[in-house]
């Protein structure tokens, strides 16, 4: 699980150009602007990611002056946003480790995401894919992967630089899961945590139905494979639909093997998902061993969407790239910047 706040040690400080109160404080793969001489390098902090949303109670200062806080799961508070202040971008917050009960037991890496109250800021669900949810035990796991930032924690770049990887477009829509239960044959249509009940009136469903997906995963189990699909709906209603779509559509980015939990590698996800009559996610690189470096990857991921789709307006860019070695047992993304920077 991604941690959205944890302890980190500032490994650099750099000045902005024509800004004496602020500076911009290096963290890892992060950069976060703050006040000058606020911390200072080697100092452990908590190290608050984007998308997270900090309550009040801990980060009073996130909410302007003469607003009330926001509320998001009935928590006052407040969203962390990518932002650009004097020109540099900053991605996070980071708050002192004395705000923590006990902070002389913490070391580099904890997790302290709860101990805050922090949560995953999730978008309301879109009208179109509000269903009757129901319930289920996952046979395999959820899609959220890793951003190229946490590189220095991970190292994602050195495990996959050498080897066969491919790089794909990051879609900006809403995660869909499609398999059959391995325990009792139902078929599940799926969103990032619920399994929506049978509806002609949601868009998962008219998707399942206009492909007959339950039909080919039904075949493929026939033939010994037990398959599960995930991919991104785009499409009107659906974040803005930044693709320009006429209607709601599917793209696959994980072909997976329910008994293993395994991904499926690159060649037969592409068969599976033609022969099922379906859409790939657009593929922007692929090669017999990878070698980008962190910033390659930050600046690949920039861009617009109508270099991949006529109907995009030339304007809007795309969220960015998600990277992979070919049988997907690495992956992280790199978002980017200017499209956070207009969230």
């Amino acid at each position: 699980m991604r941690k959205l706040a944890s302890i980190k040690r500032i490994s650099d400080i750099t000045r902005i150009p024509e800004a004496d109160k602020i500076c911009a404080y290096n963290i890892g793969g992060w950069t976060v602007v703050d006040a000058v001489g606020k911390y200072k390098i080697d100092d452990l902090v908590i190290m608050i990611e984007i998308d997270s949303w900090v309550p009040t109670t801990i980060a009073p200062f996130l909410t302007k002056k003469d607003k009330n806080p926001s509320e998001y799961n009935g928590v006052q508070g407040e969203k962390i946003r990518s932002i650009k202040l004097k020109g540099q971008i900053s991605q996070g917050l980071l708050l002192p480790i004395s705000v923590l009960p006990n902070p002389t037991e913490l070391k580099i890496g904890d997790d302290v995401t709860d101990l805050l109250g922090i949560q995953k800021y999730e978008p309301p669900i879109p009208a179109q894919i509000v269903g009757d949810a129901r319930s289920f035990s996952w046979p395999i796991g959820k899609t959220d992967e890793v951003r190229v930032q946490l590189d220095d924690e991970y190292k994602f770049i050195e495990s996959l630089t050498g080897k066969p990887y491919y790089i794909s477009l990051k879609l900006d829509g809403t995660s869909s899961t499609f398999l059959i239960d391995p325990k009792d044959g139902t078929y599940h249509v799926c969103g990032r945590n619920y399994s929506y009940r049978r509806s002609h009136d949601h868009s998962f469903w008219k998707i399942s139905e206009r492909y007959n997906i339950e039909q080919g995963l039904r075949n493929f189990w026939e033939n010994g494979h037990r398959l599960a699909l995930q991919g991104e709906v785009v499409g009107p209603g659906i974040q803005k639909n930044p693709l320009g779509l006429s209607h709601a559509d599917l793209y696959i980015f994980n072909v997976i093997d329910i008994r293993t939990g395994q991904k499926l590698c690159l060649d037969k996800s592409l068969i599976v998902t033609s022969q099922l009559g379906l859409n790939f996610v657009p593929i922007v690189d692929k090669g017999s061993s990878f070698g980008y470096t962190k910033a390659d990857l930050l600046e690949m991921a920039k861009g617009k969407y109508s270099q991949h789709f006529n109907s995009a307006k030339p304007s809007q860019d795309r969220e960015g790239i998600v990277i992979r070695s070919i049988c997907g047992e690495i992956s992280f993304k790199a978002i980017n910047n200017d499209f956070l920077l207009k969230e």
